[in-house]
């Protein structure tokens, strides 16, 4: 029994000495001065370019002997590019080119400063200091689309998809083409005046139909694209060709702006309380 004791007792002892070595409290908790209490309501979700936002505010500070100091508006922006490139003469498949990016161009910065002395009133009722004000949106941020336009303009689509694009559009297009898609595009834009002469066709016991595709090549085991059809494609049809018809060019790129705005309010200390940041988007 004494031998038992005096077992429990080590343990205890043990326990103790691991507790003295290591609080795991002390290892996750993080203690820090405490900042006015913000709450902020913004007039709208959306906002045109040039123009500016309205919100109200509240707030109040439990700390003794400190004074509401300033309050400060702070937004990041960031951009949205929308882009999507299709080709209308293939029939045989769908051709569309889509990129959708969103990148922030600018880290959260100071929009408008507010004297605390100079806006805020007590409210009784609330039991917190309250105002209404606005900050402004710059005028270039407005949104802007190139989208399905009259005319095609080479250097603006450059621009806005980059070197190369109208390339790679074009080989990547052809890879896919088929008998059908060649016919709808070469008759479309005027480029063959008969296309029978380089077209055979193939009965078919599944649809019950002869079935249309290029000329069978000399041992009848391929219907390959004729050297001309492959001709006409390199030197004739022009990027312009591809994306063309309905008397437009299917083409989109739209630019929009979004920001991320939230209210910091500071004390005399220089501590600030913050609200719960509000997504805008610029019209």
């Amino acid at each position: 029994m004494k031998t038992t004791k005096i077992l429990m007792l080590g343990m205890v002892a043990l326990a103790l000495a691991a507790c003295d070595k290591h609080d795991p409290f002390d290892d996750i908790l993080i203690t820090g001065e405490t900042g006015p209490q913000v709450y902020w309501e913004i007039e709208s979700s959306a906002v045109t370019a040039g123009q500016s936002m309205g919100f109200d505010l509240q707030y109040y500070t439990s700390v003794p002997d400190v004074q509401i100091d300033r309050t400060e508006v702070w937004y990041n922006l960031s951009e949205t590019l929308d882009k999507t490139v299709s080709c209308p003469w293939v029939t045989t498949f769908t051709y569309t080119v889509t990129s959708l990016t969103k990148e922030e161009k600018r880290v959260a910065q100071k929009i408008a400063a507010y004297p605390h002395k100079d806006y805020a009133q007590w409210s009784d009722s609330l039991h917190a200091y309250t105002f209404h004000g606005t900050f402004p949106v710059s005028g270039t941020l407005a949104s802007y689309k190139w989208d399905e336009p009259a005319v095609f303009e080479e250097d603006k689509f450059v621009s806005y998809f980059g070197e190369g694009f109208m390339e790679h559009f074009k080989d990547s297009l052809y890879g896919k083409m088929q008998y059908a898609d060649f016919r709808s595009m070469y008759l479309g834009l005027g480029l063959v005046d008969d296309f029978q002469a380089y077209t055979d066709s193939t009965f078919d016991v599944n649809s019950d139909s002869y079935v249309k595709h290029f000329k069978w090549n000399a041992d009848s085991t391929a219907t390959p694209v004729p050297d001309e059809i492959a001709q006409i494609y390199k030197e004739k049809v022009t990027f312009a060709d591809l994306i063309s018809g309905s008397g437009k060019y299917n083409v989109s790129y739209k630019r929009s702006y979004t920001i991320r705005a939230h209210a910091r309010v500071y004390d005399d200390r220089g501590i600030y309380g913050m609200t719960v940041p509000q997504d805008i988007t610029i019209n």
